[in-house]
């Protein structure tokens, strides 16, 4: 499997309590096989036995998540390879997957974990990811092993957006707000910067992959925003239902019809009004407690003009900091008061000029040294 690295056996033994065991398979100097259920999970050893079982563990998660939403069980065994940095993405990327080098380096440089459907492997860089927490991105890529399955043999019929949204959307059921406050709150910052795409320039996956950049990340946030709507609009199980009916022949304009009552062009009508109307104002800042790390809060600031320079100022009885800072093309910026900063009460603040335009005063519970100024 990987032909410049020296092949190794690995004879399968019971593993301690709290470790994840060893596979009855060949492995490599570089990479362990584990085999927790439902899936081989390839590991870099330098990888801690902490690291392995927090992987195994949300993977378990993963799983059971990705089938219930589909109801259905996946009867692909997935090889995931987690890599513990860029250099090993990529070499599982060209030597796993069969990529070019221009390739690889192409996909490491635009993602954080990546599923190749014709080989139904997913990659992972774990540098990228292990500090979000929880980790969401193999949920992501498991999604899309379900999709594959739900679809066939009409997989044809799966917009390119419907497949990454409700990719996308699966990640916010992690046990983690911010996520889901962050596809809300970032598409309906898509609308004050006139970026929101017509759904019908992502339905292709040649469509899709000529987006990237900034409106790379976006189109994420939009697409899993209208599968939410879609969801409201089918109801209870509206995910195995919709495939169920491309499964017979329909195309999702049909499926969603059939499943709602209602046209799909009232719904691409509707999809930026309603997008407005699930925020409190047109532009703010939003905060979320937990943040990104699993600690301190997270804020977003949103529906400010394109590539806005902003002045943003985080206050408290301990703390004055202000910097200058560019927010998105799409309008947003996306950041926290970590678990260095003192407890108490926070007042942030974002200005343009002598303008503010924003602000938002949040309690923050914990922390126990005083943050170091920034640079």
């Amino acid at each position: 499997m990987h032909a410049l690295l020296t092949l190794l056996v690995v004879l399968g033994t019971l593993a301690p309590a709290g470790e994840v065991p060893e596979c009855r398979q060949p492995a490599t100097d570089t990479l362990v096989a584990l085999c927790p259920d439902g899936v081989r999970l390839w590991v870099d050893r330098s990888l801690s036995g902490d690291d392995r079982a927090a992987i195994a563990s949300q993977i378990a998660l993963d799983l059971a998540a990705v089938q219930a939403e589909f109801k259905r069980t996946i009867t692909t065994q997935p090889d995931i390879y987690v890599r513990s940095s860029r250099d090993g993405y990529i070499d599982t990327l060209e030597h796993v997957f069969g990529y070019g080098a221009a390739t690889a380096e192409y996909v490491a440089d635009n993602s954080v974990a990546f599923f190749e459907p014709s080989l139904r492997i997913i990659a992972v860089n774990w540098d990228e990811v292990r500090d979000r927490r929880p980790i969401a991105a193999i949920r992501h890529e498991l999604t899309h092993i379900a999709t594959l399955e739900a679809c066939a043999p009409r997989c044809d019929l799966v917009p390119a957006w419907f497949n990454e949204g409700e990719a996308r959307l699966m990640e916010t059921t992690v046990g983690a707000d911010w996520r889901l406050v962050r596809v809300r709150y970032e598409a309906a910052s898509m609308l004050a910067t006139d970026t929101l795409l017509p759904l019908t320039a992502l339905w292709t996956q040649g469509q899709w992959n000529a987006y990237g950049d900034w409106m790379g990340y976006y189109k994420y946030q939009e697409a899993a925003r209208a599968i939410e709507l879609i969801k409201d609009d089918v109801g209870a199980d509206a995910i195995p239902r919709i495939y169920a009916r491309m499964r017979a022949g329909d195309d999702l304009t049909r499926a969603y019809a059939t499943l709602s009552g209602k046209t799909w062009a009232s719904f691409t009508a509707s999809l930026a009004p309603r997008i407005a109307a699930a925020v409190p104002a047109a532009r703010g800042i939003v905060t979320i407690t937990p943040g990104a790390d699993g600690t301190g809060i997270g804020y977003l600031v949103y529906g400010l003009p394109a590539e806005a320079k902003i002045t943003l100022r985080i206050r408290s009885h301990a703390v004055d900091e202000s910097r200058e800072v560019a927010v998105s093309p799409e309008g947003a910026l996306f950041d926290a008061i970590d678990a260095s900063y003192p407890q108490g009460t926070y007042t942030i603040t974002a200005a343009i000029g002598d303008d503010t335009v924003a602000a938002v005063t949040v309690t923050k519970h914990g922390g126990r040294f005083m943050r170091a100024p920034r640079d």
